[in-house]
């Protein structure tokens, strides 16, 4: 107990800097709320029209209130996961500042997670509940709809916390690939882009194919984003439920040690070139 607390006087000082900061360049992060919020509700209209033009109410399992839900949810999942870490990792290594860092007496990668929480619940604080709230009261008095039931919004946010840890160890095993080529902004956008698709952010995974769907549900790209809003949705219970929060972990576990690879071999190569 008293090794984790000293752990965490080291480390949480790095999530705190990271919220003041947040706080510090306002314009910066209501930008970044505002893109999302265009995004949201361009999806959100196109998937209105899809629904206007169909001639069936349910489409791959999802009826136009599950879809207006699904939208919403899944960009507050977005948001609150979201993080830097690759780009920071990318500028780290391009101006030369990754070598002072090493040096220091501390792990990176503990550092990294906890720049990355501070995002985390400074994202989660302050867009993600209150764009949630909205959308509770906004569905109960237009519709009269409940929120989901205690039991349900812990899981989801179990499965948030898991998302989270799922997305920063991509995203450090991504941003590594800059020990190796010297650009990283269009490599960082297209992986973006192809997140946006895969993790079930844009279009939710039930709409592919469904060899497409167990291939994605294997992979740890549903566990960013997918998941989570499915197990709010309540579309995930019992077995299946517990497998898919299995699957979520057992990708933590991968990516950790996948990480610590690729770590080790770019310190190598660091060394290499600097003699």
């Amino acid at each position: 107990m008293n090794y984790l607390t000293r752990k965490l006087h080291i480390y949480w000082p790095f999530s705190k800097s990271i919220m003041q900061a947040m706080m510090s360049y306002r314009v910066n992060f209501f930008m970044f709320v505002f893109g999302n919020f265009l995004k949201t509700f361009v999806v959100y209209y196109l998937w209105k029209a899809v629904f206007y033009s169909s001639t069936s109410s349910t489409l791959s399992g999802f009826t136009l209130q599950e879809m207006i839900i699904y939208i919403f949810i899944s960009s507050i999942t977005a948001i609150a996961i979201s993080n830097n870490i690759d780009g920071l990792i990318g500028e780290e290594v391009r101006d030369g500042s990754i070598a002072m860092n090493l040096i220091r007496p501390i792990n990176y990668q503990v550092r990294l997670l906890f720049q990355s929480f501070g995002t985390f619940v400074y994202q989660f604080a302050f867009v993600s509940i209150p764009i949630w709230l909205a959308l509770i009261i906004t569905r109960y008095t237009s519709i009269k709809e409940l929120p989901p039931d205690i039991g349900t919004i812990l899981l989801f946010l179990l499965s948030l916390m898991l998302g989270f840890m799922t997305l920063f160890l991509f995203n450090f095993c991504f941003g590594l690939l800059a020990f190796h080529v010297t650009g990283m902004w269009g490599l960082r956008n297209l992986k973006r882009a192809i997140l946006s698709f895969i993790s079930g952010e844009l279009i939710p995974i039930a709409f592919f194919p469904l060899w497409f769907q167990k291939g994605l549900r294997l992979l740890p790209f549903s566990s960013m984003n997918y998941t989570p809003v499915m197990i709010y949705l309540k579309k995930l219970t019992g077995a299946e439920l517990i497998q898919t929060l299995a699957t979520q972990i057992v990708w933590i576990f991968i990516l950790f040690f996948i990480s610590r690879w690729m770590w080790n071999k770019a310190i190598k190569h660091l060394t290499i070139l600097g003699g």
